[in-house]
């Protein structure tokens, strides 16, 4: 039975990076020509690092219409921009910083829309589905932003955004984003500013990039598992509009695993 998702799999967490670049140029140049705008919804942790490396390579520099894009995020730690736990951490160093060879950035900073993490939680989500309102992006009746590229990665225990199992972001009927509390089973044990599950289903495309053994229980939970969406939230990426990314090492506890 063929499955409703694209699986494609890689050898290595490189070679993960690069097809999920060679994915983002792809959305971001259709986007553009059809829309004048590429809306990208990031995520964080070491997998857009390697993504941001791959994205200021000189020959991929040429081919992104960085000029026409626009960076967001699906969640983030509710921390200062400044702590290396933040999402932008990455984007900081790796996007926005000179190259090694003292190149600048390929993207404006103002292009780049962090969660308003000085702002109280209930403040910072209204904060910044009206930065997206004001952006120009389109949103469903519901009030979610409909991103061109959301791009997420999964937690050991099979979250992804910051929508852990057993939350109410998890229900269909959700608001479009929430502050989420610390959660105690997983580190960082820090408040969250997220998205919930409905963002996924709303963008035009989702790539969900999962490398390194440590993931391989919990992928194939989500790919092979009967759980629920409640108990897996990262379910919810098993889309006709998703590609799942996934090297070798994730993959090692999938049973029917099969390159796409």
């Amino acid at each position: 039975m063929s499955k409703p998702y694209a699986l494609v799999m890689v050898d290595d967490a490189a070679a993960a990076a690069r097809t999920t670049a060679e994915l983002v140029i792809t959305a971001a140049v259709d986007a553009v020509q059809k829309r004048g705008v590429f809306h990208f919804c990031t995520t964080g942790g070491s997998t857009p690092a390697a993504l941001y490396a791959v994205l200021r390579e000189e020959a991929n520099l040429r081919r992104m219409p960085w000029s026409n894009t626009e960076i967001w995020f699906g969640d983030d730690r509710h921390v200062p921009r400044t702590s290396p736990l933040s999402n932008l951490a990455a984007v900081d160093a790796v996007l926005l910083a000179p190259s090694a060879d003292g190149a600048p950035s390929p993207i404006s900073p103002r292009a780049v829309h962090p969660w308003p993490t000085e702002e109280e939680g209930v403040r910072a989500v209204d904060a910044y589905l009206s930065a997206a309102q004001s952006a120009g992006v389109e949103h469903t009746s519901a009030g979610i932003p409909i991103f061109d590229l959301v791009l997420i990665g999964i937690g050991g225990d099979a979250h992804c955004l910051s929508v852990f199992p057993g939350s109410p972001l998890t229900a269909a009927d959700a608001p479009a984003a929430a502050a989420v509390p610390a959660p105690t089973h997983i580190e960082p044990h820090v408040p969250r500013l997220t998205f919930s599950l409905g963002l996924l289903s709303a963008a035009r495309a989702v790539c969900a990039t999962v490398v390194g053994e440590g993931k391989n229980a919990a992928l194939a939970r989500i790919l092979e598992g009967e759980g629920s969406t409640s108990e897996l939230p990262a379910k919810a990426a098993l889309l006709p509009t998703a590609t799942w990314i996934v090297d070798r090492a994730a993959a090692s506890g999938l049973h029917a695993a099969t390159e796409r």
